[in-house]
């Protein structure tokens, strides 16, 4: 497993790659130029962050800490198994 120490030591373009291969994408926001998708990645979570043209990475960024994830609960809805 892939500390966020670790993960934070990675180049920009080897993180969005493992995030979007191992990654398990959850929800997205749009921000201005950006569509910015979260991901739960081991046991963290990570933006990453696409330009207007949504083909272009602008930013990854592992978040931590929760305040990071208020702008993902107005918007996001989960189904509950019961």
């Amino acid at each position: 497993m892939l500390t966020i120490t670790e993960f934070n030591s990675l180049s920009p373009r080897e993180q969005a790659a493992m995030v979007l291969e191992q990654g398990r994408y959850l929800h997205h926001i749009i921000r201005g130029w950006c569509k910015i998708d979260l991901y739960w990645f081991h046991n963290y979570y990570v933006e990453v962050w696409f330009l207007y043209d949504l083909k272009t990475i602008g930013l990854v960024r592992a978040l931590t800490n929760k305040a990071s994830l208020d702008p993902y609960l107005e918007t996001i809805k989960l189904r509950v198994k019961t």
